[in-house]
């Protein structure tokens, strides 16, 4: 075997170690961005995929605050006066909160002071809200089940390939 076919072995060994050892992304992140966008949750507890799932790295199953989201179009404010988790606060309110809107664990404090109701006169003439855009969801939700696996045995073969080079 030449050099050349040793190094690009190696090369492509390294390429796929690389592979194996870099997290593969199943979040959401349009979803979480219109999020954080809309609330401004952003650097927050809430700017994380557990706000809409079980897992806190994101995909598998939803929390019932993801699956509210999920059965609305992705449309966060048809669901902003719904309590998703049971807890006795909106889903608003958790969000201003801080706090989890799909875990009935994790709601606002009662001592804590909600922000103060504007004053609204007769005379305003109420303002339109935004019309909030769904989000497309450009792909299935979860990984094909062994995604790693297909990198794992590339490499293996690869080094069955140049071991064996070797020896002839």
């Amino acid at each position: 075997m030449s050099k050349i076919n040793s190094y690009l072995t190696v090369l492509v060994l390294l390429v796929l170690l690389a592979s194996l050892l870099s997290p593969i992304a199943t979040a959401r992140p349009p979803y979480l961005d219109a999020f954080n966008e809309r609330y401004g949750t952003e650097d927050t507890k809430l700017d994380a995929c557990i706000t809409c799932h079980f897992n806190p790295g994101g995909g598998g199953p939803r929390n019932p605050y993801g699956e509210a989201y999920q059965d609305s179009g992705m449309d966060f404010a048809a669901i902003e006066d719904l309590d998703s988790d049971g807890d006795g606060f909106t889903n608003i309110e958790n969000i201003n909160a801080l706090t989890f809107p799909g875990d009935p664990d994790d709601y606002p404090e009662a001592t804590e002071e909600l922000p103060p109701e504007e004053d609204t006169r007769e005379n305003d003439i109420p303002e339109e809200e935004p019309v909030e855009e769904p989000i497309v969801d450009p792909a299935p939700e979860e990984e094909a089940p062994g995604f790693g696996a297909v990198f794992a045995i590339a490499g293996i073969l690869s080094a069955i390939c140049l071991l064996r080079n070797r020896e002839h």
